[in-house]
């Protein structure tokens, strides 16, 4: 199933981000103040809109409240960002993500109600692409065009089957790296199990990724 995201800010990492989830098959919404930004989208992006979103009734017209996430990729204006931020909840948008820079900010931003907050300069659009794309993925980092490296949260009530009899590997051509619980981090051989909560460090294709979140979600 395509997921639905919005993307409000078409600086240069906004922009990049609306390319890539819609290359990889989302639907996306592109939104900034700037008519030009707008304008330079909008051959590969049909749904980019010119209008400022710190304003109720501008954002209201958007309809955003169906999407499964809403990135505020703006770069500079803070304020911008907390005042779209609080609408976007009252709007009662699901997931919000918003981009700052400094931690005074970023921890300003999640007392408002983002549920994520990014830095631009630390974090690469096919990385967070990814992410989004793939709901139980806590971290995600792109090796080559189709495979990475993902962190997933196996979120079981009960331990897994052994590894050795879940056979990842051979069924979905899966490395599982690492397993990490609380403080522990385990060098894992075929009788460990995931236990409840566990962060799952695995390598292979981008597709068995997405397999193996579905799996143990």
């Amino acid at each position: 199933m395509k997921r639905d995201f919005a993307v409000i800010g078409l600086g240069s990492f906004g922009s990049k981000l609306c390319l890539e989830l819609s290359a990889q098959g989302a639907n996306v919404v592109a939104v900034d103040v700037d008519e030009e930004r707008v304008n330079r989208i909008a051959e590969q992006i049909p749904l980019a809109y010119c209008c400022d979103c710190s304003k109720e009734e501008t954002l209201k017209k958007l309809e955003l409240s169906d999407v499964d996430c809403v990135i505020v990729a703006i770069g500079k204006n803070f304020e911008a960002s907390i005042l779209i931020l609080v609408l976007l909840k009252e709007l009662g948008v699901k997931y919000v993500i918003v981009r700052a820079e400094e931690e005074s900010a970023k921890r300003v931003l999640l007392r408002l109600g983002a549920d994520e907050v990014f830095d631009a300069r630390e974090l690469a659009v096919n990385n967070l692409c990814g992410r989004l794309l793939n709901h139980g993925v806590k971290q995600f980092f792109r090796v080559t065009e189709e495979s990475s490296v993902a962190t997933l949260v196996y979120s079981g009530r009960e331990p897994s089957k052994k590894l050795m009899e879940m056979d990842l590997r051979n069924r979905y051509h899966l490395n599982v790296l690492l397993i990490c619980r609380g403080e522990q981090r385990i060098t894992p051989t075929g009788e460990d199990r995931f236990l409840p909560g566990d962060s799952v460090v695995v390598f292979g294709s981008n597709t068995a990724i997405k397999r193996m979140e579905r799996q143990i979600r």
